[in-house]
């Protein structure tokens, strides 16, 4: 190498290195020293408030005697930004003394209200981050968002209690909790996030935030697990960061977000990035045993013991932080292993979110072993205690006032009341506050604090008579803390009248029918303000409209209260249904009878009963104002009585209902040409304890004969099936099986549908029991389905079910669809040939798109105008295509029965020749 070549690479080196001195140099003046820090925001809470002001605190940890940051920049997130001098500097105390914790306050007043995310951007990190890429010369960013709306008033964002700059031990599980709180009650939730360099400017002048290059997380730093929690975590609740364990001795930075919610609201969040110093130590953390999250009810103490161990033997010193110490105590009451957690708690901590404290326990190792930490948080919910409901009374006859004590808590903001029908099982834990819908109440009205009563008329519609009505409230208090109380204690009341207790069918006749209707008494104290006479009224509709709008008509009077039942004749119960209504009347010194009170309203229970090939179905309803339901209280199984033939009535099965109609079906089994009879036993109760149960109502007689189902068929299509047009004719045929006697066989009725969707209507009636065969013409299309019913000459008649795919009274035809294309045509306009269409032409088409291609693949024509295609061989421009071979591709859809549209693709060849 010659003399010049070697001094070129010397000072090429030398001023390399130099470059390198002063840059570096110029760094470290840029303060390459930050190793953690947040950002707080308050909203303006002045006399004068102001809602678009906020106040901000930037702290940073910093290198203690590196670089000073005397000055700090927060960019407001509207294009503004705010350079302030520093307000402290003191020594974090966490055992090293290389830390300072830097404080600076800003002030900003935005134009208007939505979300802004307000930053700091600190340079540099301080050297030697294990987890990041060359972290000297990395900036520090910061980001904190706050949300301006009058709608949420005051809002400050959560506090972090504890230090971000922190000690572990390698091998030895590191604990870290930042004792977040909220100062107005917000909930909090944690999550892991990146930490972040300045990645420049936005149009504005906003810092963009990007993640710090070669960033890796704590869980790629793991030793061998020690405990349960293997790994690394952030417990999304409590804030609680578990390492299990590091493996690397060394400086690592973390960041995690605090979000602030209210009302289920996002409304804030913290960025904290933090630095975590493990070094190598032999000295193992101290454990404390803490109590499990809990509830207190405000006004109660909470009392509860902390203990504490230390594996090494070494003296141990345990702290509690939270903002409730005071008036809080915590206190030592056994040597240094016990301690005591003592809260009286008010009405004013109820709140939403629980109360965080953060227990701190520090052991003193012997000299030259660092000391370490063991920190666990405890939350502690405060709830309203329950209100106490003293009573429910009737108000009127159609609604009921309740009234409870005086609230202990004055805080309050409001009353939820609640209603349930019947009493409820429903107990309610020291943690569960408010009413579950699972507890089957529901909420009826609210009130502010301070009224002690509600009245409650089921929202200005009447509470119905003769059901019991249970009711249990709680308290709300205000946002932003919010909170709620546990539920109170149930009170029940029952609007009593008089009451229906039976509408029953007795005989089951068109014209001598009977119904026996039944009632209760009214009760003494219920006619002490009134004036005798009194008078019982009833009235009947027919059907089973309960609806306010029913005619009802008088059909008897009774004078005396002790008269409860009543037998009304000559009914049609055959066919009928029959509603009762029964009202009460006194009679003041002048004028005519006033109405007191009606029972409301009870319809007869109706049946309906159908002969399913050799199954019994039967389905009855009922519109009653007592339940009918069976419950696991009070099982109420409806009862089915079955006449065989020659038979009397017997029980034969019961079953359990909806509330406003019953099923049963069954296999009989039901002989052909036999008559089968049924009633239905209904099973019902008012729940209240005057009134008998069960309540027990017959529907009427309903019966059946099997009769025997004719096979039904239909002609098929013809193929191959020449073009055609409208209408067009289906031929149906039947027969009877042979097992059936044809004799007894008085008429056929036949019915018919075209879409599978709509409901079958009769087509032809009457047909004589000798006749097999019947031609439906005039058709637009084959499509449709028909079905077929036999009556006996005794009136009986078969069935037919249109779910059933085996029923074979029940048949269905589609459209004779024969889509044939040629394979040539001559379009030379002789009048044969001429054109390209299916054989079948364009019956049952309903539309039809042709394309044509030429055999190179290019396409000459495409169209759709006509279902037939009557493609005459010409291009897109109308010009006749040359001779040769054509391929083409036909989407067609077809009319059919279904709503659902027949689309098929057809492919294939034509030939042209002129």
């Amino acid at each position: 190498m010659s003399i010049k070549v070697w001094r070129t690479i010397f000072w090429g080196r030398w001023l390399t290195g130099l470059l390198f001195i002063f840059l570096f140099m110029g760094q470290g003046a840029q303060a390459t020293h930050l190793r953690a820090g947040n950002i707080y925001a308050k909203s303006d809470t002045t006399a004068n408030r102001n809602p678009l002001r906020f106040f901000f605190t930037l702290i940073t940890y910093s290198v203690n005697g590196g670089i000073e940051d005397d000055n700090a920049t927060l960019y407001f997130g509207d294009c503004t930004s705010q350079t302030v001098p520093r307000a402290s500097e003191v020594v974090l105390q966490n055992g090293l003394g290389n830390t300072s914790v830097n404080t600076y306050y800003f002030e900003h007043t935005y134009a208007g209200a939505r979300t802004f995310t307000v930053t700091f951007v600190g340079e540099n990190r301080n050297g030697g981050i294990v987890n990041m890429q060359n972290s000297v010369q990395q900036t520090f960013l910061l980001q904190t968002t706050v949300t301006i709306d009058p709608v949420l008033g005051i809002n400050r964002s959560p506090i972090l209690s504890y230090p971000p700059v922190d000690l572990a031990a390698r091998g030895q599980v590191f604990v870290h909790n930042p004792g977040a709180y909220d100062p107005d009650g917000d909930s909090l939730s944690f999550k892991m996030y990146e930490p972040k360099v300045d990645a420049g400017r936005d149009a504005c002048g906003n810092p963009l935030p990007r993640t710090v290059p070669g960033y890796s997380g704590l869980e790629n730093y793991l030793g061998p697990a020690n405990g349960p929690l293997a790994g690394f975590s952030l417990n999304p609740r409590n804030g609680q960061l578990t390492w299990n364990t590091p493996s690397i001795v060394g400086e690592f930075n973390i960041a995690f977000i605090v979000e602030e919610w209210r009302n289920g609201r996002l409304i804030g969040t913290v960025v904290r990035d933090m630095q975590i110093q493990v070094l190598e130590s032999k000295n193992r953390p101290p454990r404390l045993i803490i109590p499990r999250d809990t509830c207190v009810v405000a006004g109660t103490l909470l009392r509860d013991t902390i203990r504490v161990t230390d594996p090494d033997r070494n003296p141990v010193v345990v702290t509690a932080i939270s903002r409730i110490l005071p008036p809080a105590t915590f206190r030592k009451v056994l040597n240094d292993t016990t301690f005591v957690f003592e809260w009286n708690t008010t009405c004013q901590n109820v709140q939403s979110s629980p109360y965080s404290v953060l227990f701190r326990a520090e052991d003193r190792p012997p000299a030259g072993l660092i000391p370490l930490v063991d920190l666990q948080p405890w939350q502690i919910t405060v709830v309203g205690p329950p209100p106490v409901l003293k009573s429910a009374l009737a108000q009127t006859s159609s609604s009921i006032r309740l009234d409870w004590e005086p609230y202990v808590c004055t805080n309050a903001e409001k009353f939820f009341i609640y209603r349930k029908e019947g009493p409820s099982t429903f107990v309610p834990t020291t943690c569960e506050v408010g009413i579950p819908a699972s507890a089957g109440y529901t909420l009826v009205g609210e009130v502010t604090a301070g009224t002690n009563f509600f009245i409650d008329n089921n929202k200005g519609q009447g509470l119905a008579r003769n059901k019991e009505y249970c009711y249990r409230i709680y308290a709300q208090f205000p946002h932003p803390g919010g909170g709620k109380s546990i539920a109170s204690n149930e009170v029940c009341a029952t609007l009593e009248s008089i009451a229906l207790t039976k509408v029953s069918v007795t005989n089951t006749s068109a014209t001598a029918g009977k119904m026996r209707v039944e009632w209760s008494k009214p009760r003494n104290e219920s006619l002490t303000t009134l004036v005798a006479p009194f008078q019982y009224r009833l009235y009947r509709a027919p059907g089973q409209s309960r609806a306010a709008s029913t005619t009802f008509t008088e059909v008897a009077k009774f004078s005396s209260l002790d008269e409860t039942s009543f037998e009304d004749n000559n009914l049609n119960t055959l066919d009928n249904a029959y509603t009762y209504k029964l009202e009460l009347y006194h009679s003041g010194t002048v004028g005519s009878p006033t109405i007191l009170v009606d029972s409301t309203s009870a319809s007869s229970v109706r049946l309906n009963a159908l002969a399913q090939r050799t199954e019994l179905v039967l389905n009855w309803t009922y519109n009653v104002p007592w339940s009918n339901v069976s419950t696991s209280a009070k099982p109420l199984y409806h009862v089915i009585f079955l006449k065989r033939p020659n038979e009397e009535f017997v029980r034969y099965d019961s079953v359990l209902v909806t509330a406003q109609s019953g099923a049963f079906r069954k296999v009989i089994p039901l002989e052909v040409g036999q008559e089968y009879c049924a009633y239905v036993m209904t099973r019902g109760t008012y729940n209240i304890s005057r009134l008998p149960e069960p309540l027990e109502n017959n529907s009427q007689i309903a019966c059946v004969v099997n009769v025997c189902k004719p096979v039904l068929t239909i002609d098929p299509c013809n193929e191959p099936l020449a073009p055609t047009d409208p209408p067009f004719s289906n031929v149906l045929t039947w027969e009877i099986p042979p097992t059936c006697d044809a004799s007894k066989i008085a008429y056929f009725t036949l019915y018919y549908k075209a879409t599978d969707e709509a409901p079958f209507e009769v087509i032809a009636q009457q047909i004589p029991g000798n006749t097999f065969t019947y031609t439906h013409q005039n058709l637009p299309s084959y499509a449709g389905c028909y079905a077929i019913t036999a009556t006996d000459v005794s009136g009986n008649t078969s069935v037919y079910d249109p779910a059933d795919p085996t029923d074979p009274s029940v048949i269905c035809k589609e459209n004779c669809i024969n889509f044939i294309l040629p394979n040539i045509f001559t379009p030379n306009n002789d009048g044969y040939n001429d054109v390209f269409t299916p054989k079948q032409g364009a019956a049952f088409i309903r539309t039809a798109k042709l394309v044509v291609y030429n055999r190179w693949g290019n396409k000459v024509f495409e169209g759709n105008q006509e279902p037939g295609l009557k493609w005459t061989g010409v291009d897109n421009g109308g010009k006749a295509l040359p001779d040769g071979t054509y391929f083409y591709q036909v989407e067609v859809e077809f009319y059919g029965r279904s709503s659902t549209p027949d689309r098929r693709i057809v492919k294939g060849w034509v030939e042209i020749v002129h």
